[in-house]
């Protein structure tokens, strides 16, 4: 952390400054192409994001693809890699969860894409909204369950944006935090099953005839 220290006190001294996201990003929504017409989904090759993939986290594939013509009628957009998708709405918990694409897609209307300009590092954004969930969620439309999000909403929302520098410091922190966690619930999910197999092998006795 110290080298945060030092880069915070180095270059923005005086505090950091928020901008919207109308100023740091260039927000997009998506569309669903008309579910009665199969030409615009059968052997579809455009990724096509829905609101429940935002629990990924990282989109490295959609579970459904458009067609051409599914995509050229309806008023979905693609958005590049390294995009921050957010849920505007979604069932249970999804509304107010973000990923980040690392693939070039579109989506359906319940998520709104953040692309990111110059001056913000797009795993900086990620890690940011993600720590504003519950927050994002209480400035929603409507109540806790029926709520949503919107480009409405978004588009004035204020972020701090210290220098890039600083930015990617954090975002290699994080990442690394990241990892632990990652590598801790594979190692949680191998003794897991191997309590599982001795608990059952252990436990599993003939009997008496």
């Amino acid at each position: 952390m110290s080298k945060l220290n030092n880069l915070i006190n180095k270059l923005c001294p005086d505090g950091v400054e928020f901008k919207a996201l109308e100023d740091v990003c260039k927000l997009v929504t998506g569309a669903t192409p008309s579910k009665s017409n199969p030409d615009y989904w059968e052997n579809g090759t455009i990724s096509w994001m829905s609101s429940g993939e935002v629990n990924l986290k990282r989109i490295f594939s959609t579970e459904t693809k458009i067609t051409q013509a599914g995509y050229d009628n309806a008023s979905t957009k693609l958005v590049p890699i390294h995009s921050v998708v957010i849920a505007l709405a979604g069932q249970g918990k999804t509304r107010g969860k973000v990923a980040i694409t690392e693939i070039e897609l579109c989506t359906n209307q319940s998520l709104c894409s953040l692309i990111c300009k110059d001056i913000l590092n797009y795993k900086y954004l990620y890690y940011y909204l993600d720590s504003k969930y519950e927050e994002l969620r209480i400035i929603s439309n409507g109540d806790g369950n029926r709520g949503g999000l919107s480009v409405k909403l978004l588009t004035p929302y204020k972020i701090p944006v210290p220098p890039l520098e600083v930015q990617r410091e954090i975002v290699r922190i994080l990442d690394n935090f990241t990892e632990i966690i990652e590598l801790l619930k594979l190692e949680t999910d191998l003794r897991e099953k191997q309590y599982e197999y001795y608990r059952d092998k252990l436990l599993n006795f003939e009997e008496l005839k």
